[in-house]
């Protein structure tokens, strides 16, 4: 039988967790609670005590209490309960997570939840579900699945009795879903943005073909910090294959795409193979009229996003940038160029021609690459043929 993890305080949420306990085991799982309570009584004694959650974080429940801001207070229970539930993942005593709260509650589960491995069923009961940037910071690169409360979660009545039995439902149903067997493949990161997914889909084609599974990713922001957290993870095993830089772009010039610090390091640390194209770079994403992009080419993208030419000297940066990460790789690294443009809109006659301002990533990268990086210039536009199959090469090369 499966057993759910349930993360909460019973100072607080303890008639509420009594209700879910009791859905839970209904359902057919059992359930573990860890308590994180700070300074009411527990409702109920839990398989795992506050003060044990204490201890685990380096100190003693009496000293949490005595710390004057509840949220230092919350984050040194959280360091504790992230240590005790990772180390009974690795044991194999719980298979799910489930929490609950407000804004307190989520930050409590969902930190747990986020120290925890892609695949490992994960629901997190919140009132602040529909917040975006408190959504954005609870989920991070893991895959929570956040479950708006509508009302507070405070009480039993027709509508929270409805959540919480839904949810209970749903982790339930997820710790007892068949295992998705892991192919006998490796596993390649693709990534992209529109601008360049006609070359993507046919990249992902050829490695399907080769016999390799591929994952793609958004050079978005979150796309590309995904990829990192999932590569550092060892998840990705078979290499990458990066068909847009354009993260860092928006980085050096302040668009809204933006990378995290650890971009384009974690293939390198693993020493997977290797293939990076200046894809969509040649812009910036932000909103029509940024005033200090005042002068540059412009395309309009929808009505949100316009696309900001990218200057010969920002391209410079990229360069620079991407040849100091890439020249630290344990494994093999290919820069390709191609010389025809960079994205559909950076072709000859396009809104986002400029083969100057490219030249400023090319000569970069031709400059700053140590010997374990091959830099090669390809007479093709990112969305020829021609182009794919030098992608194709040259990442089969490497394997």
């Amino acid at each position: 039988m499966k057993t759910v993890l349930i993360v909460s305080v019973l100072d607080t949420k303890g008639v509420e967790v009594t209700y879910l306990k009791e859905q839970i085991t209904a359902l057919g799982a059992n359930v573990m609670v860890m308590d994180c309570g700070i300074l009411g009584e527990p409702y109920f004694t839990p398989d795992i005590t506050r003060d044990e959650v204490a201890v685990a974080a380096g100190t003693t429940h009496a000293e949490v209490q005595k710390i004057p801001s509840e949220g230092d207070a919350l984050g040194t229970m959280i360091g504790g309960a992230i240590t005790i539930a990772q180390d009974l993942f690795s044991q194999g005593k719980f298979d799910g997570v489930l929490s609950l709260g407000g804004a307190m509650g989520t930050g409590l589960g969902s930190a747990v939840m986020r120290s925890l491995p892609f695949g490992v069923p994960k629901v997190q009961i919140s009132t602040v579900a529909a917040v975006g940037n408190v959504v954005s910071a609870a989920v991070g690169t893991k895959d929570i699945l956040m479950y708006h409360s509508v009302t507070d979660v405070a009480g039993l009545n027709r509508l929270t009795r409805k959540v919480f039995t839904n949810a209970a439902a749903a982790v339930v149903g997820m710790v007892n879903a068949p295992q998705i067997d892991k192919e006998n493949k490796k596993l390649v990161a693709i990534t992209t943005l529109g601008t360049t997914e006609g070359t993507a889909a046919r990249v992902r084609n050829r490695l399907a073909e080769k016999g390799f599974e591929t994952v793609t990713f958004h050079t978005t922001g979150v796309g590309g910090t995904a990829l990192e957290q999932l590569t550092a993870d060892g998840m990705i095993d078979g290499g990458v294959v990066e068909i847009s830089l354009h993260e860092w772009v928006d980085s050096i010039a302040g668009g809204l795409y933006q990378a995290p610090a650890d971009r384009y390091e974690n293939a390198g640390k693993k020493g997977l193979p290797q293939v990076y194209v200046p894809g969509s770079s040649d812009f910036i994403v932000h909103g029509p009229g940024q005033e200090q992009f005042a002068g540059r080419v412009t395309h309009v993208h929808n009505a949100a996003i316009t696309l900001y030419r990218t200057s010969r000297e920002e391209f410079k940066k990229l360069g620079e940038v991407m040849c100091e990460k890439l020249n630290k790789s344990l494994g093999p690294v290919t820069i390709l160029l191609p010389m025809k443009g960079f994205c559909v809109h950076d072709r000859e006659g396009g809104p986002l021609y400029d083969p100057d301002a490219n030249m400023g990533f090319v000569e970069a990268c031709e400059a700053n690459a140590k010997p374990n990086v091959t830099v090669k210039r390809v007479d093709a536009h990112v969305l020829d043929d021609s182009f794919v199959d030098a992608i194709i090469d040259s990442f089969m090369e490497m394997n």
